[in-house]
């Protein structure tokens, strides 16, 4: 019987997909699973709920709740983390303070310099997340959600004893299903090869039954009507060959060629004259993400509230959660293939051997096995390479609490540098840690 730990469970309707993944996995249903959330009230809330589905899936299942970290990962083999660290006014300010330097972010949770500052923050939490494990469950499996991913899981990977460290994130078959849809195709057809870095991974292989369905994607991408969907996105296919993962909005931010110049936002990630709101995270308008926060948290909100007082129906169909599919298939010994993010280690030998990249991955009893990637475009490896720059620099920062780490990583954000000189990155990074003084590490301020 497995013991599976949620840190992060106060967050109601991940939690739900999650648990009910699990309730409905015969090899997983008698699973001994534990709730952790700093927020009582709201780790009560789903452990209501959780009881709830449990009734109505008809299984009995061993579920405990606290707020203790080390008592929730205490013998643990899976470690969930999913939460997200401070509120909405941090999250703005990692946006707000970079506009006023020329930094035009979307999400800014993966780069630049709002990236950077949220790794900072969410480091302070997953390393104590980290550290409880390599105490209380040395070789468990830590399933980390919380972005920046990269970032996360170089820093992660070199604090790690012990306990293994896997990234995961939805971009890959969110995309492959877009993809589908672009073709006109079954996304259940479809075969494909992924690999790159987080957010900015590329699809290698793109078929059905066999026949390369590029040729098709590119006639689609000449329809107005399919382009206007995905500019940025088609952008990256007609130079550079392949399309990547993460939407258009916030692929925006990852490179230098379109958030340096109004114009060219205007021109590729403006919204549709009759659209029915004034943001778009996915079309890349700025701030983006702010308003979609608050708006999904105020529609899930709704939602708890209904399925508390039982006016909304609960949803057991399965949500397919990487992690629930992950343990499945190491519990199970049914091999799984899904893309996770790991230490690249030679997989992809153009890119950096201590960088993180994501490639595909063989589950099953064996544990993880990440697979090489052979002859990766040296235009895509570039691109990452980018990225990558960043990613390893505020991670070595993050673990050494270094700031002048943190500007550097800063510098090589690519979209930074862009648009700002040297001096005003380090205004601006100054700013931030000083905005950021009571969220961040101390050791930085020693």
């Amino acid at each position: 019987m497995s013991r599976i730990a949620l840190i992060g469970a106060g967050g109601v309707i991940f939690t739900q997909n999650m648990i009910k993944d699990i309730l409905m996995t015969d090899v997983l249903k008698d699973s001994e699973i534990v709730l952790m959330d700093i927020d009582a009230d709201r780790l009560n809330n789903s452990k209501i709920i959780i009881e709830k589905l449990s009734d109505k899936i008809g299984v009995k299942p061993i579920v405990h709740a606290t707020t203790d970290l080390h008592e929730a990962v205490r013998n643990a083999d899976y470690v969930i983390t999913m939460f997200r660290s401070g509120n909405f006014a941090l999250q703005e300010s990692e946006q707000t303070i970079p506009r006023k330097y020329g930094v035009d972010q979307v999400v800014a949770d993966s780069m630049g310099p709002g990236g950077v500052f949220r790794g900072l923050r969410t480091l302070r939490d997953l390393f104590k997340v980290l550290d409880t494990m390599e105490i209380e469950c040395p070789g468990a499996y830590l399933l980390n959600y919380v972005n920046p991913m990269s970032m996360n899981t170089i820093a992660l990977n070199r604090r790690a004893k012990k306990v293994k460290v896997i990234g995961l994130c939805h971009s890959v078959p969110h995309t492959a299903k877009q993809l589908s849809k672009y073709i006109d195709v079954d996304y259940k057809k479809l075969d494909y090869l992924v690999a790159g870095v987080n957010h900015q991974a590329f699809f290698l292989k793109f078929e059905v039954d066999g026949e390369d369905m590029y040729p098709k994607l590119r006639e689609a991408m000449n329809d107005p009507e399919i382009y206007k969907q995905d500019k940025v996105r088609f952008e990256l296919l007609r130079h550079f060959g392949y399309f990547p993962t993460e939407s258009s909005g916030h692929g925006s931010e990852y490179i230098p060629y379109i958030r340096k110049r109004q114009d060219l936002i205007d021109k590729f990630c403006s919204l549709e004259p009759n659209a029915e709101k004034d943001y778009s995270m996915e079309k890349g308008t700025s701030g983006a993400s702010i308003k979609v926060c608050a708006e999904f948290q105020e529609k899930n909100e709704k939602q708890i509230q209904g399925l508390l007082a039982g006016t909304e129906e609960l949803d057991i169909s399965p949500s397919d959660e990487y992690a629930i599919q992950i343990i499945k298939a190491i519990e199970s010994n049914v091999t799984l293939n899904a893309n996770l993010n790991v230490i690249n280690h030679g997989l992809i030998p153009t890119l950096p051997p201590e960088c993180s990249v994501e490639v595909p991955c063989l589950v099953n009893a064996d544990g993880i096995s990440p697979q090489a990637v052979a002859d990766y475009p040296e235009q895509l490896a570039g691109l990452n390479r980018s990225m990558i720059n960043l990613h390893m620099m505020g991670a070595e920062g993050a673990l050494s609490c270094d700031k002048k780490k943190i500007f550097q990583a800063i510098a090589l954000d690519p979209l930074t540098a862009a648009v700002c000189s040297l001096d005003e990155i380090q205004a601006m990074t100054n700013e931030m840690f000083e905005n950021f003084k009571k969220e961040i590490s101390p050791d930085f301020f020693k």
